[in-house]
């Protein structure tokens, strides 16, 4: 009989009831060290929430930026929304009042200060050292303040330039490569294509969102005093400006629409070939030629009409952090790294706008080029014509109201209804009445 040795078997098994015995060691030993010892708090991911108003189109531009923010800063995610237009307000006023607030978000000065004065948005100048804030064009930072308070980072910007058929111009007798500069050269040359042409010069929007306010602006009269208690534009040279218009109307060299209408009707009289000039931004040559391919090849473009201290305005988007933001010092870096010179350089040669930094301002790209075309010398326009920018009127605490009370008081004194002085008086002391509750 053949015995046989088992002595291999029963080592292996050994080994494998050792090796199982170890792991289960190991596994226990691991749960444990696991349950008494924290995270490191740093590999917790921050999610930004970010608005943006009506920039869709833009997408994989602005997914690039976030993008490579998100490569610079692994423990920061950015969740994008954009809002249309015609909801931005209404869905912002819901957010920043609610406790569920997005983190950064996109809007105009005007409706920031609005936020601002009910005390729900962040100082962002407590957050950002001098040498980043000293990067931005200096009238952008004061569109962007109430009072004490610097609610917005400067975003991107627009400026109206002067759109104009050369054809009316020379019809009229007047030289096409010599526009009107000033508002004063501007009535002359209206009265010769009115007489010449039985055409308008152009169509100003004249009660639309407190026009005759920033018209002063351009004759350097006071608005507000400095903490916006007090409205100060009952001045001599305002009732001058006032008087200029009432003038122009009186002797129909301005439509009788240009109480009642707004801007879009201005861009289709000019798109009939029905007035000479349009002061818009340089986006709308764009709408001219396709919708008005012959007005289009008689148009040229010069700098932006200007009062008596020729000095343009301009418009501005912002970025705001609302108060009760959760990551305010994580949002305040995304909007910084957004608005860099480089993004902002990239995202001006997708669309037609002029950057807030002063780096960006000044790149080759906005410098026009030989046999540029429109839209190039329009933009080389533009961005030049930064250098005379003043800070428009001041943001201000319930603005559509007081902008209202403006655009009442041109009305009546155009209509002949009241003198300017009177209409200026009254104004002056509505606002008076607004400002002082604020």
């Amino acid at each position: 009989m053949i015995v046989r040795n088992d002595t291999h078997g029963e080592n292996k098994l050994k080994i494998t009831r050792w090796i199982l015995s170890l792991a289960g060691i190991i596994l226990i030993l691991g749960l444990f060290i696991t349950g008494c010892t924290k995270p490191p708090e740093n590999t917790k991911v921050k999610e930004i929430e970010f608005w943006t108003l009506q920039l869709a189109d833009f997408a994989p531009y602005i997914n690039k930026v976030i993008s490579d923010y998100e490569n610079q800063n692994p423990d920061i995610k950015i969740k994008w929304i954009d809002v249309p237009f015609s909801e931005g307000e209404k869905r912002a006023l819901a957010a920043v009042m609610s406790n569920d607030v997005p983190d950064l978000i996109n809007m105009n000065p005007s409706f920031g200060s609005t936020l601002a004065s009910r005390g729900a948005l962040i100082d962002v100048k407590q957050h950002i050292n001098k040498e980043d804030y000293n990067k931005y064009l200096n009238e952008s930072w004061e569109s962007s303040k109430l009072n004490d308070v610097t609610f917005g980072i400067p975003w991107y910007i627009t400026t109206s330039i002067t759109i104009y058929n050369s054809d009316l111009l020379q019809k009229a007798g007047l030289n096409p490569d010599n526009p009107p500069k000033t508002y004063e050269e501007l009535k002359p040359a209206s009265k010769a294509i009115k007489e010449k042409t039985g055409k308008y010069a152009f169509m100003p929007n004249l009660t639309e969102d407190g026009q005759m306010i920033k018209m002063f602006n351009k004759y350097d009269v006071p608005i507000v005093n400095t903490d916006r208690t007090k409205a100060l534009f009952n001045t001599d040279k305002a009732t001058q400006v006032l008087d200029f218009w009432s003038n122009l109307y009186d002797n129909n060299y301005i439509p009788p629409e240009s109480l009642t209408e707004t801007h879009r009707a201005s861009l289709e009289r000019y798109q009939s070939g029905e007035s000479a000039f349009i002061f818009t931004g340089a986006n709308f040559l764009k709408m001219i030629k396709e919708n008005a391919p012959q007005v289009y090849n008689t148009t040229r473009v010069a700098p932006q009409i200007t009062g008596s201290n020729n000095k343009i305005d301009f418009a501005l988007m912002n970025l705001v952090v609302p108060i009760k933001s959760k990551h305010p010092k994580e949002a305040i870096d995304f909007a910084l790294f957004l608005t860099n010179s480089q993004n902002q350089l990239e995202f001006c040669k997708l669309a037609p706008i002029l950057p807030s930094t002063l780096d960006a301002i000044n790149s080759d790209f906005f410098r026009e080029k030989p046999n540029a075309d429109l839209m190039d010398k329009a933009r080389a326009i533009s961005a030049k014509q930064l250098n005379r920018a003043m800070a428009p009127v001041p943001p201000l605490a319930n603005q559509k109201d007081l902008f209202q009370i403006v655009d009442y008081m041109t009305q009546q004194v155009l209509l002949g209804h009241k003198k300017p002085k009177a209409a200026i008086d009254q104004a002056v002391n509505e606002w008076n009445k607004i400002l002082s509750e604020n």
